[in-house]
This record gives C-alpha cells, sequence and structure tokens, in this order.
C-alpha cells in the first residue's frame, strides 16, 4: 500500500474546526460597523477576507498563513553541512527561499480575491533564542524576505520573534505571517459569483512544490538513499528540488487586470492539491482533461514513496501553483499577462453542470467533497 498524506496530517478532523469557528464567529463580524467598517460576508471562507472602509474607490483584504514544515528540509540539510555530510552547499542558501515561501502563503491567497498586497509582517517562533543567533540562517530568512518583497512591491514595517521554550522545539521555528492588500477599484474584487458551465480552467506553472504537503515528502525524501542529497536525473537533489522558492503570484494578477481580463474566480492550488479547484461550495463539475507534466521532484516522490495518482494529485501541487476559471475568449489576455511576467499557462479543461467534484479522465480520478 502507498504511502497517503492523511496518515499525517488529517484535514478531515481539522476542517471541522476552521468550519465551526467560522459559523460560531460570524456574530463578531457586526462588531466593527460601530466604526463605519463592514465585513465583506461573502468573501468570508475564501482565500482572504475583504473589509468595505466606506469608500466607493477600494476595499481592504487581510489574510494570515503559516508555512507548515518545509523549513525542516532547510535545517536538515543544514545540520549535514556543519558535520561534513552534505555537498559543500552555502548554508546561507539553503534558507534564502524560506521567508519567500513564507510571504507566497499569505500574498497567494490575497490575490485569490483580486488583492494587490500592500504590507506584510512575519511571526518567526523560535524555541531557543539561539536560533536566530546563527548568522548563516538569520540572514538567509531575511535574504528571502528581501526577495519575497521585491517580487510583490509589499513593504514588510516589521515582524514579531516570540522564543517559545517547551511548545516550539529548541532546533526548529514556527513561521508565519499576516498580510493586507488593496482591492482597487473595487470592481476587481473576485468572489466567484459567476461561475456557471462553460467556462475555461486554465492553470499557471508552479515553481515545484511550493509549499504544501511537506510532512509527506519529507517522510519519503528522508527514506531515499542519500536523504535530501539523494540525486534526480537533472542532477540536482531531492532537497534542493524540495526548497525551490514558491511562486509569489501577485505581478501575475496585476497583470491579469492591467489586459483587462475578464476573470470569474481564481485561487492558488495548496491543501487538498486539485481537489482545491472545486474550493467554492457550489454544484458544479470541473472537468479537468489536459495535465501539465509534473516536474522531476514529483515523479521522484511518487516513485520512492510510492504515492498513487489519486493521493498525489490530493496532496501536491503537480505542476499547477495557480487556476483561473474565465471564458474560453479570455485565453489572449491571460497569455499576454503571463508572457509579461515569465509564467506559462495551461488550459486544463472546463466547467459543467452535474454534482460538485473535479474529474481527471485521463488518470481515472474523482474528487468529492468528504
Amino acid at each position: 500500500m502507498g504511502l497517503k498524506y492523511s496518515d499525517l496530517v488529517d484535514y478531515d478532523k481539522l476542517d471541522p474546526f476552521k468550519e465551526e469557528s467560522i459559523r460560531r464567529l460570524q456574530k463578531t463580524l457586526a462588531y466593527v460597523e460601530r466604526l463605519g467598517i463592514r465585513i465583506v460576508r461573502e468573501s468570508v471562507g475564501e482565500t482572504a477576507v475583504a473589509v468595505d472602509m466606506g469608500s466607493p474607490d477600494f476595499y481592504l483584504a487581510f489574510n494570515i498563513e503559516g508555512l507548515g514544515t518545509k523549513i525542516k528540509v532547510s535545517e536538515d540539510m543544514n545540520e549535514k553541512e556543519k558535520i561534513g555530510k552534505g555537498m559543500n552547499l552555502e548554508r546561507r542558501v539553503l534558507f534564502s527561499g524560506i521567508g519567500q515561501d513564507e510571504m507566497a502563503m499569505t500574498l497567494n491567497d490575497l490575490g485569490g480575491i483580486g488583492a494587490t498586497p500592500i504590507l506584510f509582517e512575519p511571526i518567526i517562533a523560535t524555541g531557543n533564542s539561539s536560533y536566530l543567533a546563527d548568522s548563516e540562517v538569520a540572514s538567509g530568512l531575511i535574504d528571502g524576505f528581501e526577495k519575497g518583497a521585491q517580487i510583490a512591491g509589499v513593504a514588510i514595517p516589521g515582524g514579531e520573534t516570540p522564543t517559545l521554550r517547551g511548545i516550539v522545539g529548541e532546533n526548529t521555528i514556527d513561521l508565519a505571517g499576516a498580510s493586507l492588500g488593496i482591492i482597487r477599484p473595487r470592481s476587481r474584487l473576485i468572489l466567484g459569483q459567476r461561475l456557471a458551465p462553460d467556462l475555461t480552467i486554465y492553470g499557471i506553472a508552479s515553481s515545484g512544490a511550493h509549499s504544501n504537503g511537506y510532512s509527506l515528502a519529507r517522510k519519503i525524501a528522508e527514506k531515499s538513499k542519500d536523504g535530501y542529497f539523494t540525486k534526480l536525473p537533472s542532477g540536482t537533489t531531492i532537497g534542493q528540488a524540495l526548497l525551490k522558492p514558491t511562486h509569489i503570484y501577485s505581478p501575475l494578477i496585476e497583470a491579469f487586470a492591467e489586459e483587462g481580463a475578464d476573470i470569474v474566480y481564481m485561487q492558488p492550488i495548496t491543501g487538498h492539491g486539485f481537489a482545491k479547484i472545486m474550493r467554492k461550495k457550489i454544484e458544479l463539475r470541473y472537468v479537468i482533461e489536459n495535465l501539465p507534466e509534473p516536474q522531476e521532484e514529483f515523479r521522484f516522490l511518487q516513485e520512492e514513496g510510492p504515492v498513487d495518482d489519486l493521493e498525489a494529485y490530493n496532496t501536491w501541487n503537480m505542476g499547477v501553483g495557480w487556476v483561473v476559471f474565465a471564458p474560453s475568449t479570455e485565453s489572449g489576455r491571460l497569455g499576454k499577462a503571463c508572457q509579461r511576467t515569465g509564467h506559462k499557462l495551461y488550459e486544463l479543461g472546463y466547467t459543467k453542470q452535474g454534482s460538485r467534484e473535479v474529474v481527471i479522465p485521463s488518470k481515472n480520478l474523482a474528487y468529492r467533497p468528504k
């Protein structure tokens, strides 16, 4: 029997808590109305929440996200380098994408509702203050934040670095962050109200595994012949492949708007993999007819696991980091935006009338709500 992500992280146990939190805390949305501010209730449950400040010109958008366990790849490879069993990699480089990864987790969620990010602040929780006293590690993390800010054009005015002894392990960190965005003009707010049959499903290429499904990816890589230093066919190691920084799609979202693309709905492919395509809770069938060739790290993980297609496409992005739902007439505008920003566009499939599910006929796969 192949490996399953749910053996390590069980969303079926986590999602009910999130849903119950949203239900019980709905009443808090009214508290800010005394200030003349309104939470756009239709945005609750989407990738970010929209806030009506009373201006006819814009909405604000807010999101908070954690990185997950990707940092453990950097830490494990760093430890091997320190004791001389690595590949003579620069230790600073091992951490240089992690800041960008965390920023991508929250900034991409802002983009899911059409927002342009303006502020980001990280929370780096340590179990031992000496973790950030390692200059190579600390410099690498800051490198990533600098790069992410440059890509997204976002300000990082501060952050928080609590030491949580007994909660966070002494040799690791828990990395999270929050972001604020602006949706201007207000017509750029995208919540999927027009999702319907006969829309084209477009995909934007990922840079690799991004920052999701790493509990399973790490388990597989760690048990391989040379651990994270196991060579892939290209000559790079699986550890280096897993540390490729997550794409920040903010410039692409801006380019979509500048090209005047009529986008009905869009979102990052994160946890739940291709099942995320049916995030909107409406009765609609999503047919994926064309799949891009996944990057070599995905092929390695599937073979080494082993991990079957049903599990892989429900855990990792498998080469597609972003999806856009739009009329077929928008392919030219979407293509121009991707060309301008250096992204690759795929035409994955289409929506049709039917019960809520994602089907991939070529793989004989179907994902339905649980």
